[in-house]
């Protein structure tokens, strides 16, 4: 009977321990999403939303292998959020440091081309003085020739000082549109996947609709995402889903336009007649679904998709009411098909 009741004990002390420590998990992880430096908006939203879901995920914890996948999430969460910070931090620091030195060039050459310019122009006008005052006519002319040529070559050093500081601007603001392009990127990129986003895919639907062109709308959906969310760590999820884009740009060419419809769902925007379109997608729905290999801190994990897919065409000139009514039942009809 004492047996029992220290056994009772024990038990009870290991659900206590246990509690406590799912609480302080919680706790940490509400403290990270609060406290978290906000070096990116967007990125620092999504970190927060990646923290929340694993606060979903523990909540669902029932045994020691749940609390360590949490753990691991939380770890890898941890670690991807600091990778980006610093390398978001060493960007920013570069761009500093490469526009002060090209402003620092640009100065010291402007300065520098003044000042010398200057000294040269002085001296020419200084032997033009000398050439006013003399009176023998050979001695003006030599002068006058001297000074005129003096003069032409500071001119030209001028010119082409300023042809340089014009080059070096025009490197500037090349280099700025370039980060400004990446940032404009970055808007209409899915950030977990690397695919396009949802605003960008609906931004070309509606060009290809207003245009009045023909293209099929291929959409594929993971049925079991939320599953293998609760059940792995976000690494290995984001992981998989990578590997399955590699599979579906294997299938459509790398120039495919792919994007994220939804947390569960990829569209793809086809140049192809409706029979090839409905070809590809049974195609696609079949190589993309299966098991997935996956490494984490070394290991492998074999995971399984189970994939849907569906296809709708549109033709040149279709109304984009009828266009948007299709998609809509299409995806009703894939998230409820098996």
């Amino acid at each position: 009977m004492i047996s029992i009741r220290k056994t009772v004990n024990e038990m009870d002390r290991l659900d206590e321990l246990q509690r406590v420590t799912a609480d302080c998990y919680r706790l940490a992880i509400d403290s990270a999403a609060h406290y978290a430096v906000q070096i990116d908006q967007v990125q620092a939203a999504e970190f927060r939303l990646h923290l929340r879901l694993i606060e979903d995920q523990l909540r669902s914890a029932s045994g020691t292998h749940d609390l360590r996948a949490v753990q691991s999430s939380f770890r890898g969460e941890l670690r991807d959020y600091r990778d980006k910070a610093h390398e978001q931090i060493a960007r920013l620091r570069r761009e500093v440091e490469s526009a002060a030195l090209a402003m620092q060039a640009f100065a010291e050459s402007v300065t520098a081309n003044d000042s010398d310019c200057e000294e040269r122009l002085k001296g020419e006008l200084r032997r033009l003085e000398t050439a006013a005052k003399s009176d023998d006519l050979t001695e003006i002319r030599s002068h006058i020739r001297t000074a005129t040529a003096g003069i032409a070559a500071t001119f030209e050093q001028a010119r082409r000082a300023n042809q340089l500081v014009v080059v070096q601007l025009q490197d500037e603001i090349r280099a700025l549109h370039q980060e400004m392009e990446k940032e404009r990127r970055a808007l209409f990129t899915d950030r977990s996947s690397g695919v396009w986003n949802r605003q960008k895919m609906d931004c070309r639907i509606e060009e290809l609709l207003r245009r009045g062109e023909a293209f099929c709308l291929l959409m594929v959906r993971v049925r079991n995402l939320k599953r293998l969310e609760r059940q792995y760590s976000r690494t290995v999820v984001e992981g998989t889903l990578k590997a399955l884009l590699q599979r579906f740009y294997g299938s459509l060419g790398d120039d495919a336009m792919i994007g994220r419809w939804s947390e569960q769902e990829f569209v793809a925007i086809l140049d192809v007649d409706a029979a090839r379109g409905m070809a590809i997608s049974q195609e696609v729905a079949r190589k993309l679904s299966g098991p997935y290999s996956i490494q984490e801190n070394g290991l492998a994990q074999k995971v399984t998709l189970q994939v849907a897919s569906g296809m709708i065409d549109c033709a040149a000139g279709s109304a984009p009411a009828g266009f948007l009514e299709k998609l809509a039942h299409m995806a009703g009809a894939i998230s409820g098909s098996l």
